[in-house]
């Protein structure tokens, strides 16, 4: 029914004053950002897999050395304290990649409880685990951990939660390759340490048995003074004494040199674990009706919109005046 107002230039209804009203109010709403909404994106990436790097302890022929203080007789290698490796420049013709990859979405819906509720099953069913949620009335919060090898199937069932103009996704990787390779080295010269301690060991004990055999045979030969003896017996104590230390020093160097190769070996199980992990989070906040209208119609489209219904109104509100006016003029008295 349209309602005529008498006091306007010709005759306008109200649906157009309504329109004509509408479209300026959304004008000036789309051209105010203060009215835009804002996305609280929560991405954050992550800090990736890193080491520490010190200075490299010297070495002997290789081999890190210990700073026990007592030296062998199989060659002086002495027991250093762990110290990480500087990452090393890898040649481009290494092209391996351990990919450690972070995902971070955000999400926008008028149900946010139902909605986080709903990303935590998501990730619980393709076996992740949930690090940190929170949520509330406007706001939801999601961290995670899942298996890289379900990481495809996990994301295209959680990016269906909510429409694309819903959702916006960062993701981030990063290549550990060089801390794949530094931990190769560390294994390297791990692994030649301990067969070079094992070497040296065994040396020890075959240069201790050749020394006794040799005093041992001195001391029973019928030719030898008694003087002589006694300072033979006594070297003999002297050695003895001295390969006691020495072996066990020898023993302390394997010892070392297998706890670094086992050290390094769980290096390389956590590095290919954290790359057979993608960790992420997903930030749910609430939405107006508003901010969906302009999601569905940015910019000033939809003050264009009302400005078209206004100008179809009024140019229908025009006809009407033109027909009443042409029926009067033919009809002046109103008789039918």
């Amino acid at each position: 029914m349209n309602n005529k107002l008498g006091f306007l230039p010709g005759y306008i209804s109200w649906l157009t004053i309504v329109f004509a009203f509408l479209a300026i109010v959304t004008f000036f709403a789309v051209s105010d950002p203060s009215v835009q909404y804002a996305t609280r994106m929560g991405f954050g990436g992550g800090g990736g897999y890193s080491e520490g790097t010190k200075a490299v302890p010297p070495t002997l022929g290789g081999v890190p050395m210990m700073d026990s203080g007592v030296t062998n007789s199989a060659g002086g290698m002495t027991r250093p304290d762990y110290y990480p490796y500087p990452s090393p420049d890898v040649p481009v013709t290494d092209t391996r990649e351990f990919l450690k990859i972070y995902y971070n979405a955000a999400m926008q819906t008028r149900d946010v409880p139902a909605l986080t509720r709903r990303v935590e099953t998501t990730v619980r069913g393709y076996d992740g685990r949930i690090d940190n949620e929170s949520s509330a009335d406007k706001y939801g919060y999601v961290s995670f951990a899942l298996p890289q090898a379900k990481y495809d199937a996990f994301r295209a069932e959680l990016e269906s939660l909510v429409g694309s103009r819903f959702l916006k996704v960062n993701i981030s990787s990063q290549n550990l390759l060089s801390q794949k390779v530094s931990i190769e080295e560390q294994q390297k010269q791990a692994d030649q340490a301990l067969a070079d301690y094992t070497t040296a060991r065994q040396k020890l004990v075959a240069a201790h048995a050749n020394i006794v055999q040799s005093l041992e045979a001195q001391i029973a030969d019928a030719n030898t003074t008694a003087d002589a003896k006694t300072q033979l017996q006594l070297q003999l104590a002297k050695e003895n004494s001295s390969y006691t230390r020495n072996l066990s020093n020898a023993d302390a160097n394997i010892k070392y040199a297998q706890n670094w190769v086992k050290g390094v070996k769980t290096q390389d199980a956590t590095l290919l674990a954290n790359v057979a992990t993608v960790n992420g989070t997903v930030s749910i906040q609430w939405i107006r009706l508003w901010d969906m209208a302009l999601l569905y119609l940015p910019g000033y489209w939809i003050p264009t919109i009302f400005a078209l219904l206004t100008l179809l109104s009024f140019t229908s509100d025009r006809r009407a005046e033109i027909f009443n006016k042409r029926s009067d003029y033919k009809n002046p008295s109103g008789v039918v």
